[in-house]
């Protein structure tokens, strides 16, 4: 594609005014609204974004060219529901303790505050392992679930987490800096909530990953709710310019069960997701856990 000069935006990374469409806007676009059947964790609008996005010419960063409106994607989120994440739970709270037994090899367990933890398994996990656990969450169904598992969890935006300054051992931010429209000042605000030596970490899609690349649009990571597109060079850049020093970026996997991701099938085909489904509970294997790997993902340590 031919570069261009993309009137009024910036890149979130590096400031850059330099781009490239990467992937246009068309008829399955969202730009005339976002809604919150959309936001749902287990969304699977492949392929479908808020508007153009663009890829920048100086740090290879992606993201819209136009963010949806602030109010209505606050909107969305605060309403998004998803009860396939409640049946999910088991896999998500193991994905965590894997997390967190890499990263008590360089903190022990302290206050941790999870920046937008959804239904709270992360903070499941680390209640187990001797943590004291925190949170916020502006959905009003998932932060009520967080609270059912018996977790202190705030119905908040991300820059509201009512912890003192300087007091956490770890801040968690597990699939968030995709969503968000700045997400520099995630970074400011998780940076002001960690102790000296404390550590910082994130989970998101890594859009420079091979299998990104080869699928393009079809690639299972562009949703309508994501405006962010790192890679693992801008990402780093930005933790960078926040007053982070990068520890690690390895792959990172989830585990679900298998039906769960026979289900994300139905994005590309309901029919090869039927007759998945279908295979897999014939053999009795619908609700094994699984945690492929399939290095599209990023799991990131950082400390200030």
């Amino acid at each position: 594609m031919s570069a261009s000069v993309t009137t009024g935006w910036a890149c979130p990374v590096c400031g850059n005014g330099r781009a490239e469409p990467r992937f246009p806007v068309d008829t399955t676009a969202t730009e005339a609204g976002v809604d919150a059947e959309a936001f749902r964790p287990s969304s699977e609008r492949f392929g479908r974004t808020a508007g153009t996005l663009v890829r920048c010419l100086s740090c290879g960063h992606g993201s819209l060219d136009r963010m949806p409106d602030a109010d209505a994607v606050s909107g969305a989120y605060a309403e998004a529901a998803d009860p396939v994440s409640v049946r999910e739970e088991p896999g998500q709270v193991e994905t965590a303790r894997r997390a967190l037994a890499r990263i008590e090899k360089v903190v022990p367990p302290g206050l941790v505050c999870d920046l937008v933890c959804w239904t709270g398994s992360f903070l499941v996990a680390a209640r187990e392992r001797g943590w004291d656990p925190t949170g916020v969450e502006p959905s009003r169904w998932a932060s009520e679930r967080a609270r059912a598992r018996g977790l202190h969890v705030r119905t908040t935006e991300l820059d509201d987490p009512a912890v003192a300054v300087g007091s956490c051992r770890l801040v968690v931010m597990c699939d968030v800096l995709e969503h968000l429209v700045e997400p520099g000042h995630a970074l400011d605000v998780a940076r002001e909530l960690l102790e000296e030596r404390g550590i910082l970490y994130l989970t998101l899609p890594d859009a420079g990953s091979a299998l990104a690349r080869a699928m393009g649009r079809r690639w299972w990571s562009v949703l309508p709710m994501h405006v962010q597109y790192f890679t693992r060079g801008s990402l780093t850049r930005l933790l960078q310019r926040h007053g982070f020093r990068v520890v690690s970026i390895t792959t990172h996997a989830k585990v679900f069960t298998t039906r769960y991701y026979a289900e994300r099938l139905g994005g590309y085909s309901p029919l090869v997701e039927r007759l998945t489904l279908a295979a897999l509970e014939r053999a009795g294997w619908a609700d094994r856990p699984v945690g492929p790997d399939f290095h599209d993902r990023m799991a990131v340590l950082a400390t200030r």
